[in-house]
């Protein structure tokens, strides 16, 4: 989570896509996003691909890949 906070830190309008190389490595994605879901949404959109479409991030889904951003600070005046 470190290297996502210190790239997006670096390229804050960055988008980062993320797959595992098989199945259970990237259902192994989902639980690690999960596991934090409270902690990493509180910084971060995080999307979840299926079926070649986006939607928000939801647990019990299996996606086929990834998508994070870091949320924009707007600042009033």
């Amino acid at each position: 989570m470190r290297t996502v906070y210190a790239f997006t830190d670096k390229y804050p309008d960055a988008w980062i896509y993320a797959t595992g190389s098989t199945k259970a490595r990237t259902r192994l994605y989902k639980m690690g996003i999960s596991k934090f879901l409270e902690e990493v949404t509180s910084d971060f959109e995080v999307l979840g691909e299926l079926n070649d479409d986006w939607e928000t991030f939801k647990s019990d889904i299996e996606y086929e890949g990834f998508l994070v951003r870091r949320k924009i600070e707007i600042v009033k005046k």
